[in-house]
Parts: structure tokens; C-alpha cells; sequence
């Protein structure tokens, strides 16, 4: 990886609250801690086979996870009419690869040469692009809009080596899952100097989010999944009314913060950053146009990597 002049004055270290519990080893958390114990198999492989192996688990779980499949292929088969079924077929299956490979990722995230090696590790496959428009909104809260494609995990690796963010994310129910989640995604203290940190921040700590902007912070958002609560507007996204979150919208007035989309890619062993200009203009007065907006970003972004999309989520509330 070519090394990357930070953009942001680091700051002070970020305190993750999570502790292992005695109460995690209970019966009713086995299958969790099996799971997890296979994960961390995938994660002592070399990357390469990891990612290999990855790519074979989404082949398994294509076959093992039909009510899954099956909104892939609705949700592919609405927003891609002009496809034919082959296709389409084709195209779920690339899929469910995308999502075995963040599995992977997933691994990588937890234990990653990056957590005990300066260099020599996954860094080294990243790559940015569009840093001028990050380093361009400095000096104000920044909203960094991440939609879900199935590279989220590595994308939130990628950031740290730009600057420090909280992730927006919203709790487990499942305690156990909570603090596997949120260890996953806190980055603090590695051995790189110029590895920033990323400590997620619950979706239901609006004061704390909103403090953190108005500090000038950076904050990750990941707005584009369903969203049925008060306040929920339809917004078409593929031309289809989707139940959406306009709280993006609500952040961004109240804190003058800069809202930039951020999209990954995947290319073979590689992954490509991109950081899009800022939104002029946003938020408007209008919640839905606005929306709106990101939606036609999103489908943008989708059209060239389809594949990568996080298609078996219900996004459009679809009965099957």
C-alpha cells in the first residue's frame, strides 16, 4: 500500500465499552461461540486461501439459505427487468459469493496482520480514491454515507487508514452478538502510527452523535436499508417505493454537517475506495427529494458492481 498523508489531526483514543461477560458462556450461546470458533479458523488462513475459502462458503450458503435466495432473486428480478431468468440466476449466485467472501472479511477485521503488523498486511490491497473531497470538508462534521454492499466490513478497515469514525450501527439483540459485532468493528491501538481509530456508536445515542458532529467528527451512516419506524417516507429506489429513513437528512440540518457517499469495491484480491464530492445542498427542505437523491447515487453505484449489492435484504418489504 502506498502510504496516505492522513487528513485529520488524530484524536484523542476512544474508549470501547464492551467486556466479555461470564454469562456468554451459558448453553444458550454454543452455537454462537461455534460459529465464531470457525470464523476465527478462517481467520488464521493466508489471505489468499481465506478469500478462496470465502468464495466457496457463499456457494454453500446459495444452496443452504433458500428464504434468502429467494429475496435475492425478487429483489434482482424487480430492479433488473430487462435481465432474463438466466441471468439473473447468474447474477444471485455472484452474490451469495460476495457474501461467503465477506465472511472473510469479516475474519480479517477481527484478526488481520494489520492488528499486530505495521506493514505486510491487508493494507496492502486497498486502494482511494477521491481523497480530495474528504480532505476538502474538513474542519466540519462529516457524514460518511456507506450504502450496504457486501464489502461494509473492509470498507470500515479502509477508513481507518484516513482518518478516525464512528460507525453508526444498530445494537443486537443478542447480547453475546452485540460485543462479537462491536469488537469486530472497534480499531484502536494497532501498531501502524498512522492507523486512525473506528469505534461504533449505537443508532439510539442521538445525543451522543449529534455531540460528536458538531465536534467536528467523523461519523459513518449507512441509511439505504428498510425502515418502517416513525417517520418512515416511501422513496422509490429502483423506481419501486421503498420504506426509508430520512433521519440522514434530520443529522445534517441540525449539525451543518458535510455528507459525503463512500463506495467500495471489490476486484479480485483488491478493494477501491471511492469517496464521492460532498452534496451540495444538503439537506433541502424537501426530505424526500433528498432521499431521493441518495437512492439514484445508490442504484448509480449498483448498476456497475450489481453483484456486490446487499441483495437478500428485504429492502422493499417484498411477501413471498
Amino acid at each position: 500500500m502506498v502510504f496516505i498523508e492522513p487528513y485529520t489531526n488524530k484524536a484523542r483514543p476512544l474508549n470501547n465499552r464492551q467486556t466479555f461477560q461470564l454469562s456468554f458462556l451459558k448453553p444458550q450461546y454454543w452455537g454462537i461461540w461455534l460459529g465464531f470458533g470457525l470464523l476465527r479458523l478462517l481467520g488464521w488462513l493466508p489471505y489468499r486461501l481465506k478469500m478462496a475459502i470465502g468464495k466457496k462458503i457463499g456457494h454453500l450458503l446459495y444452496y443452504l439459505a433458500p428464504k434468502r435466495k429467494q429475496i435475492a432473486q425478487r429483489n434482482l428480478e424487480n430492479c433488473f427487468p430487462e435481465k432474463s431468468a438466466a441471468e439473473i440466476a447468474l447474477l444471485t449466485q455472484q452474490h451469495f459469493e460476495s457474501l461467503g467472501i465477506s465472511l472473510a472479511e469479516t475474519a480479517t477485521n477481527f484478526w488481520g496482520r494489520y492488528r499486530k503488523h505495521a506493514n505486510n498486511n491487508e493494507s496492502q490491497y486497498f486502494h482511494f480514491h477521491g481523497l480530495e473531497h474528504f480532505k476538502a470538508a474538513q474542519g466540519q462534521g462529516i457524514l460518511l454515507v456507506v450504502p450496504h454492499f457486501t464489502t461494509m466490513e473492509t470498507t470500515g478497515l479502509m477508513l481507518t487508514y484516513v482518518t478516525d469514525f464512528r460507525p453508526i450501527y444498530r445494537p443486537h439483540d443478542n447480547p453475546l452478538m452485540e460485543a462479537l459485532i462491536t469488537q469486530s468493528r472497534s480499531i484502536t491501538n494497532t501498531p501502524d502510527p498512522n492507523q486512525y481509530s473506528s469505534i461504533p456508536i449505537s443508532n439510539k445515542d442521538t445525543r451522543g452523535i449529534l455531540q460528536a458532529l458538531r465536534q467536528n467528527q467523523v461519523i459513518w451512516i449507512a441509511p439505504d436499508q428498510r425502515y418502517r419506524a416513525k417517520g418512515s417516507i416511501n422513496v422509490p429506489f429502483f423506481g419501486i417505493d421503498a420504506p426509508s429513513n430520512p433521519g440522514i437528512c434530520k443529522l445534517a440540518k441540525r449539525t451543518n454537517a458535510a455528507v459525503i457517499p463512500v463506495f467500495t469495491r471489490r476486484i479480485d484480491l483488491d478493494y477501491h475506495l471511492t469517496f464521492l464530492p460532498q452534496l451540495d445542498h444538503f439537506p433541502s427542505e424537501d426530505h424526500y427529494q433528498d432521499i431521493l437523491r441518495l437512492h439514484k447515487l445508490y442504484k448509480v453505484e449498483i448498476i456497475k458492481n450489481p453483484s456486490q449489492y446487499l441483495w437478500t435484504h428485504n429492502r422493499w418489504n417484498i411477501k413471498l
